[in-house]
């Protein structure tokens, strides 16, 4: 007879996955596979394990933990495999796995219609526990979610010809700007992450690799890293798929080399590498209410004019895990030291409170 092998949930596996869950019964409108797959393998506290024989998915399991109570969820054996205690291997494994993070305490629910796996779980020392359960459905869409968004606005820029100054020359010191080829995702992730992080940059960071991969590794996006003393320091990532119109997706300062004079070279050098791209005539940028209090107005000083503003509502990021909970968020209307000023149709208008 051939031995049950348990392992970890791949993603090839998805669709075995779901076919088994089917006919188990498992999968409910409100239970979207598909979801549930990626919200459990984008967290360090669950996993899912897969029994197989002879490389078929027989059996299934997933765990998890919120900190305090650990949790069983569709646990499913096919039907030509049961009564071979293939369950209980899985429930052992679960049970040792949540030990292994020092939880100690494990819960599952069995639905009213169940009845048939209530005595399967109490074999294996779980207790029908003196406990209400009571639940209500989450809709994204509920007047209390709205306590939740932020509001942000976002200034658009551009430039339509090349500024004539003087060049800056690069600051003493040991710095060194390099052109990445073919970026690995992680290293990616570090530097969007690092510049990003106290400015809410979100988009990327929920992005999963197979999706971020392509968009950093387009032979039509160019990124270039400046170093100072080996470390990368910033970031500036061009945007060629448009041309004539040269976007610049990215720029930023990793928050350790801010206000070391190196934002201001690093910005002019930015726009002068954006114009040295053939066939060149508008250079635009973006910039979100959310960024470094002088990010509009370092863009104004070097050559950008603003053009549109749009005013938008997001769920805060750090509730959907992306960015610390520590953190908090530059507001629109905050006033800083720093001068900056808005676009408000063909003019622009200075923040009340903002110096000059």
């Amino acid at each position: 007879m051939s031995l049950l092998r348990i392992r970890p949930y791949a993603a090839e596996d998805f669709t075995a996955l779901v076919a088994l869950w089917d006919e188990a019964g498992l999968n409910k409108t409100h239970n979207e596979p598909a979801r549930d797959i990626a919200k459990m393998c984008a967290s360090p506290n669950c996993q899912i394990y897969l029994g197989t024989i002879d490389e078929k998915v027989v059996a299934t399991i997933m765990v998890g933990h919120d900190g305090h109570r650990g949790w069983i969820y569709r646990l499913a054996v096919a039907e030509a495999e049961r009564r071979k205690g293939y369950g209980a291997e899985l429930m052992e494994l679960a049970e040792n796995w949540l030990t292994a993070r020092d939880i100690v305490k494990c819960q599952l629910m069995i639905r009213h219609e169940n009845d048939a796996v209530e005595a399967f779980y109490s074999e294996l020392g779980y207790d029908d526990t003196p406990r209400r359960i009571m639940a209500k459905w989450l809709d994204a869409d509920r007047p209390e979610m709205e306590a939740a968004k932020l509001d942000v606005v976002i200034t658009y820029l551009e430039m339509t010809t090349r500024p004539t100054r003087p060049t800056i020359p690069m600051p003493l010191g040991s710095y060194a700007l390099l052109k990445l080829e073919n970026p690995p995702v992680g290293y990616y992730r570090y530097l969007y992450n690092t510049v990003g992080e106290p400015w809410f940059w979100w988009e990327r960071r929920q992005m999963d690799d197979a999706t971020l991969a392509p968009l950093i590794q387009d032979a039509d996006i160019d990124i270039y890293v400046i170093h100072a003393g080996g470390v990368p320091a910033g970031y500036a990532e061009f945007n060629r798929k448009n041309l004539p119109v040269l976007g610049i997706n990215y720029f930023g300062l990793a928050p350790d080399f801010i206000g070391r004079g190196l934002g201001k070279y690093f910005m002019n050098w930015t726009v002068d590498q954006a114009w040295s791209y053939p066939g060149t005539e508008k250079v635009t940028v973006d910039t979100c209410s959310l960024d470094h209090p002088r990010a509009l107005s370092t863009y104004q000083q070097a050559g950008f004019t603003p053009v549109r503003q749009v005013s938008k509502r997001i769920i805060d990021p750090r509730l959907k895990g992306l960015i610390p909970v520590t953190l908090e968020p530059r507001l629109p209307g905050e006033k800083t030291a720093a001068a900056e000023t808005i676009f408000d149709g063909p003019k622009l208008v200075r923040l009340p409170g903002s110096e000059a």
